[in-house]
């Protein structure tokens, strides 16, 4: 169980398609049944074997090819297994649950291999758990044009508006402008951190990363879409036309705030699984809206420039005032030929400082007292 079966395990679309019941697809799963049978022709468990590599394969075991064992010479009859899966095909069996697999589509589950002893009688003994493991297995449902002209039109929306942080954080390499002027598989269209993510309706609300650090869980375009059957580009128009991944990314940034036209294109698949540029399912234009957020520096250093105008004119203000004493004895706000208004002192911070003419007044008093006492002293000492 620990060495002889995948972590992990990708189940082509027509597996799942071509399988029938009565057939061996299911068996195993959410039922017990012998551990030597685990890799069975055309069995989903075979599937999980890492001996399946490479191994032949039959939809429903027509072709009766040998089976792989779980281990090599497994005693018959001395242990048993099953494969729970979980989500809506709990406990499922037979048709029941190869029809909800099949419903499902593309899907991802979680599933427990387990291992039973086995009781005198040659029986499975569920209260004797020999090992168990968790896996994943990854089944690919089909996918018809429709479906996916009908994901375009429905799914996709025609304008979003990019928070500006995150065209800011974005690096490459990284995912920001995967599939933007390049062709990719469409299931990748809603991976985190992807610009193309935002233009999935389902994207309101779902969380977000700069450059996917979280991993959250991408978002399909498509529920049960089969995988590398349909790709997609997001073409954007003007000077950042054809350019990708890193140019791209510096054109994007150097536009700043900037809206662009962008058409969605998904492309059918080649025999050997490509692209096929000739094949188009379906288009739709959008309206792309990035915002750039506003850089301090220059914001900063136009506040300090307007500050320093301010105590510019403030100390002028202060050298006119003691230099010409105003009438009304309060400056008013004169314009300068620039248009501004040059600050009145009331409009200034209040220092505590004394007018100069004052100081003056103040200055010429002490003086005369001084001389004053002075005479008086010096007749005193006539006197004496």
């Amino acid at each position: 169980v620990a060495d002889n079966i995948k972590g992990s395990t990708d189940v082509p679309a027509s597996f799942l398609q071509n399988a029938n019941h009565p057939g061996p697809f299911t068996a195993g799963v959410n039922e017990v049944i012998p551990y030597e049978l685990f890799g069975g022709d055309g069995m989903l468990t075979r599937l999980l074997l890492k001996s399946s590599n490479g191994a032949p394969w039959s939809d429903n075991g027509t072709a009766k090819h040998a089976g792989l064992l779980p281990f090599a010479n497994i005693p018959k009859g001395k242990y048993f297994y099953q494969v729970s899966l979980n989500g809506n095909v709990a406990g499922k069996q037979g048709k029941a649950l190869l029809d909800q697999l099949k419903a499902n589509g593309t899907h991802s589950y979680t599933a427990t291999v387990t291992v039973y002893g086995a009781t005198k009688d040659g029986k499975a003994d569920l209260n004797n758990v020999i090992a168990t493991r968790q896996v994943n297995l990854n089944l690919n449902g089909t996918t018809t044009a429709d479906q996916v002209k009908k994901s375009v039109a429905d799914n996709i929306k025609d304008k979003i508006d990019v928070p500006a942080s995150y065209l800011t954080n974005a690096v490459y390499p990284g995912p920001f402008t995967a599939g933007v002027n390049q062709v990719i598989p469409y299931e990748l269209f809603g991976g985190d951190g992807m610009l193309t993510r935002l233009l999935l309706k389902s994207s309101d609300g779902a969380p977000w990363s700069d450059n996917g650090k979280a991993n959250h869980a991408g978002l399909l375009p498509l529920v049960g879409l089969e995988k590398g059957k349909y790709f997609y580009q997001v073409a954007l128009n003007g000077n950042t036309t054809g350019k990708e991944n890193q140019a791209l990314l510096d054109q994007l940034k150097a536009n700043g705030t900037h809206s662009y036209k962008a058409t969605v294109t998904v492309y059918g698949a080649t025999k050997d699984g490509k692209a096929d540029l000739n094949n188009v399912i379906a288009t739709k234009s959008v309206t792309i809206n990035l915002k750039a957020e506003k850089k301090a520096d220059s914001n900063g250093q136009s506040q300090q420039d307007q500050n320093g105008q301010a105590q510019n004119q403030g100390k002028k203000a202060d050298h006119d005032g003691s230099k010409h004493s105003n009438k009304g004895g309060t400056p008013s706000a004169t314009t300068s030929k620039g248009g501004q208004a040059r600050a009145s002192k009331k409009s200034l911070p209040n220092t505590g400082q004394k007018s100069s003419l004052a100081l003056t007044v103040l200055g010429l008093l002490g003086l005369s007292a001084a001389a004053i006492l002075a005479l008086v002293g010096m007749k005193r000492r006539e006197k004496k």
